[in-house]
């Protein structure tokens, strides 16, 4: 499952996915969110593919990892998706947590004095 991103529709943003191919059997999503999952029912678009459509409006402003996994009609659950991101009102952009900067080593040689 790729993840598409956050997007804004009817004022809400959501998480949504690439559509899954017909005849998939796909039976629903389980979306983890900082730790806490909950199940989603796919959406469909207009050529009757399913997609997930989660609702990130109820969420507070902050940052956060979704992790979604697909549930089949048998039961096997896919391969986990990850996607950072940072809610501030009813926008939504992706999130990379920044780098912390390498701190050189002391050496512990000493080179001697240059004489000229």
């Amino acid at each position: 499952m790729f993840l598409a991103g956050a997007t804004v529709a009817f004022g809400r943003p959501f998480l949504v996915s690439d559509p899954y191919p017909k005849g998939g059997k796909l039976k629903n999503f389980l979306v983890t969110i900082n730790g806490k999952t909950t199940e989603s029912m796919p959406a469909k678009n207009s050529d009757g593919l399913a997609y997930l459509r989660f609702d990130l409006g109820n969420l507070p402003d902050g940052i956060y990892t979704a992790t979604v996994k697909a549930v089949n009609t048998k039961g096997a659950v896919s391969l986990p998706a990850s996607y950072s991101f940072k809610k501030a009102g009813s926008k939504v952009e992706p999130y990379t947590p920044p780098v912390p900067k390498q701190k050189r080593a002391p050496t512990r040689t000493y080179p001697g004095h240059i004489n000229k």
